[in-house]
């Protein structure tokens, strides 16, 4: 018998023929595919990655590779589809009586390896022994020992609720040191050597059902379907894509997510119009003033009416209201019964409470109890899926009249909480393989239906990758619950992955004033300068909960224009590779702390925000370590002091240090305009974003520098420059038609 040969496939003259390996371009991704059945990821012409077993569970055995799984064929085929031309390797295997097939596709033109399962007659009996077990395994990588060539890779694995933050984790990508979320609550997986090289492992079709296993007995990591699917459809597939980018964590997230986006045709269409992002709003979920708590001797009604006049009194724009979990029926266990007010909390109704406030409504929901309401097992009139505490709605109409109820009462924006209590609760949603996407498509689709929007709250990733689908899906919470003086504002690492979906990620609620008497919570918020930041730079919703009195009215008027239009950067703010390289590898070379930027891009000309909220010692950042590459000659200056300015490239790095909670470093930089004398752009410094794509539409450099803004009619807007080391400041007056043009040579507009 002659030795297994490396293979890739390509057609000439009909006939398929060994020819080389498959290469992503420039040949820094590669794949080595044997006619064995065995294949190995190369990145630069090292191996990152060897193949553990491929398995499949079928009628209640587990049949693996090497073992009593059975390769039939080897083929190849090449073609074109919506990502360009491929070549793909298909392994033909045979468990038992059937025949499942694994393939292998490389793209000419893109950095990516898609694996690809495919059960043409379907299965049966292929539950795992654990739902965080998966039934089938390919790709199925090995983990690196301690002494391997590339045991110095490190990973990034999101886990766990809120976009994967909860359970994330960071280390070496050893048998030791691998220690990850995996199954129901798994999540995307970067690995990286700390140089740039990045490659992102993830499921890219079918998330309800796809899943991650890391299996300590065999120290492999094997992404299949879930491990509670008993039935496996004829036809059924599962894909699982690897990505690999050379500039690091953030860029190669952010590749691995435009390629997904593009894949399922995701635009940024109601993110960018969504209101609820867009605009300043208040908030009544946990962490917030009026959490289950109203006013003394007063109704909810009562409260939220005193809230508008309060925020109409104090010139506060708020332009939604948020009604948390408090105001509909619930039974079993706390699940919802019945998604309607209830006479003791809204006494005149929603829609009496919706046309006195004369806001738009963020309203919340959780998890179904099993005796609510709407399903027909309890009377009602749609098809739910009952079970013992819980259940989970399997009908269009449903949403369909659920939401065309609620626009009603002024519903904007259906928050969807505990997505990962449903999910997990509902045993049909981990049993039933299509299901859990049925559920949130139809949603998605009643959503779109009636111009809502979505946000996803205690989501794990598989909900996050869903929203691909469905472009109601605006936002997501990005960490825990807010508690006056907690740390749930580090979003710095989830936002990477929000953001690579396309979803604006949300921090929580938050207080704009240290002590609020009375709250449920016995607690203050001494970090309130550091709390608003955060929602800013987010680029997600922006939602205070103060109590009726309690708003720093000065504080929060740095976040928006005078209409409550939040001004924010033109991406969210991350967490800087190095930051990333740290928490995995441990160097006391890298950050202690938290460092994150972004940035806005207007008419070609780059601004930079560097947000280091908390860091221990201090830390040298360069344009490139910060995600800026190569930027012009620009300037660096903190927010606290304009006229420390110093110069901001690759050898002259800004040094960061005393940075803390109550006092979090915010730098801004500008570039040198080409002018003389030399001449820099400052901005709105009274905001937190300078120069927001919000405020600032077009900026035009010649003989003189004109920035075109908008805001409300009559607001009073403040640009101030730097020209030959002196500091000039431009006051503005937005006319009638919501625009005005700044102009440095005539100090005017």
């Amino acid at each position: 018998m002659s030795p297994p040969t490396a293979v890739s496939v390509v057609c000439a003259l009909g006939l398929w023929a060994v020819t080389a390996v498959f290469a992503a371009p420039s040949d820094s991704l590669v794949v080595d595919i044997v006619t064995n059945g065995s294949y190995s990821i190369k990145i630069n012409n090292n191996t990152w990655l060897r193949n553990a077993p491929t398995f499949f569970r079928v009628d209640g055995q587990v049949f693996t590779a090497g073992k009593n799984l059975k390769l039939n064929m080897t083929t190849g085929s090449s073609g074109i589809d919506t990502l360009g031309t491929y070549q793909t390797t298909t392994f033909v295997y045979q468990a038992g009586g059937n025949e499942i097939h694994a393939s292998i596709r490389t793209y000419e033109l893109l950095p990516v390896i898609v694996f690809s399962q495919v059960y043409p007659n379907g299965a049966n009996r292929t539950k795992a022994s654990g739902v965080n077990d998966v039934i089938s395994g390919f790709p199925s990588f090995s983990v690196n020992t301690e002494d391997s060539a590339n045991s110095s890779l490190g990973y990034l694995a999101y886990g766990g609720m809120m976009c994967g933050d909860t359970e994330k984790s960071f280390g070496r990508f050893t048998t030791k040191t691998f220690i990850i979320a995996d199954g129901v609550v798994g999540g995307p997986i970067a690995l990286f050597d700390g140089s740039g090289a990045t490659l992102v492992i993830s499921p890219s079709s079918n998330f309800m059902a796809a899943s991650n296993s890391h299996s300590r007995a065999t120290n492999s990591l094997s992404y299949g379907i879930m491990g509670e699917v008993d039935t496996v459809p004829p036809g059924y597939s599962l894909d699982t894509i690897l990505y690999f980018g050379d500039a690091g964590v953030n860029r190669a997230f952010q590749g691995w997510g435009e390629l997904l986006r593009f894949l399922y045709r995701r635009t940024d269409e109601f993110v960018s119009n969504d209101l609820t992002i867009n605009y300043l709003g208040y908030w009544t979920d946990n962490g917030a003033y009026y959490y289950y708590n109203t006013e003394p001797n007063k109704t909810y009604q009562d409260t939220m009416l005193d809230v508008r006049a309060y925020s109409l009194q104090s010139n506060v724009p708020y332009r939604y209201l948020q009604y948390d979990s408090w105001w509909y029926y619930k039974s079993i266990q706390d699940g919802v019964k019945t998604w309607e007010s209830r006479p003791d909390v809204f006494p005149d109704g929603f829609e009496y409470v919706h046309q006195k406030t004369a806001l738009p409504v963020s309203a919340h929901n959780r998890y179904w109890a099993s005796d609510t309401t709407y399903a027909r097992h309890n009377g009602g009139n749609y098809n739910f899926v009952v079970e013992t505490f819980k259940a989970v709605p399997d009908d269009q109409t449903f949403w369909n009249d659920l939401f065309a109820n609620a626009t009603r009462w002024g519903l904007y924006t259906y928050e969807q909480d505990w997505l990962n209590v449903e999910f997990a609760g509902v045993e049909a949603l981990l049993t039933d393989i299509d299901l859990g996407s049925r559920w949130l498509n139809q949603m998605g689709t009643a959503a779109l239906d009636y111009r809502l929007t979505i946000q996803y709250c205690m989501a794990n990733s598989r909900h996050v990758m869903q929203s691909l689908h469905n472009p109601a899906v605006t936002q997501v919470r990005v960490s825990n619950d807010y508690h006056p003086g907690s740390d749930q504002w580090k979003i710095g690492v989830s936002s990477i992955f929000a953001h690579a979906m396309g979803l604006a990620p949300f921090k929580d609620t938050f207080w704009t004033t240290t002590v609020q008497p009375g709250n449920p919570y016995g607690g203050t918020e001494p970090h309130n300068l550091l709390q608003l930041a955060v929602a800013v730079f987010s680029t997600g919703p922006v939602g205070p909960s103060d109590m009726v009195g309690g708003t720093d009215v000065p504080l929060l008027q740095r976040c928006c224009n005078a209409e409550g239009l939040i001004l924010k950067p033109s991406k969210p703010a991350t967490a800087i590779d190095d930051q990333i390289y740290t928490s995995a590898f441990g160097s006391s070379s890298g950050v202690n702390g938290d460092v994150w930027t972004t940035f806005t891009a207007i008419s070609n000309i780059f601004f930079g925000i560097i947000f280091a909220p908390d860091i221990t010692g201090s830390y040298s950042l360069t344009p490139e370590a910060a995600g800026f590459g190569q930027i012009l000659t620009s300037k660096v200056f903190s927010a606290n002091n304009v006229s420390d300015m110093a110069d901001f490239r690759s050898d002259k790095p800004l040094v960061i240090s005393g940075c803390n909670r109550s006092e979090p470093c915010i730098y801004y930089v500008a570039p040198v305009l080409k002018l003389s004398p030399p001449t820099l752009l400052l901005g709105e410094l009274t905001k937190l974003v300078p120069v927001s794509p919000q405020r600032v539409t077009s900026i035009t450099v010649g003989a003189d520098v004109t920035v075109h803004v908008r805001g409300a009619a009559r607001e009073r807007v403040t640009f101030t420059f730097l020209q030959a080391s002196e500091v000039v400041s431009v006051d503005c007056v937005i006319g009638a038609t919501g625009s005005a043009i700044i102009s440095l040579n005539s100090r005017s507009c």
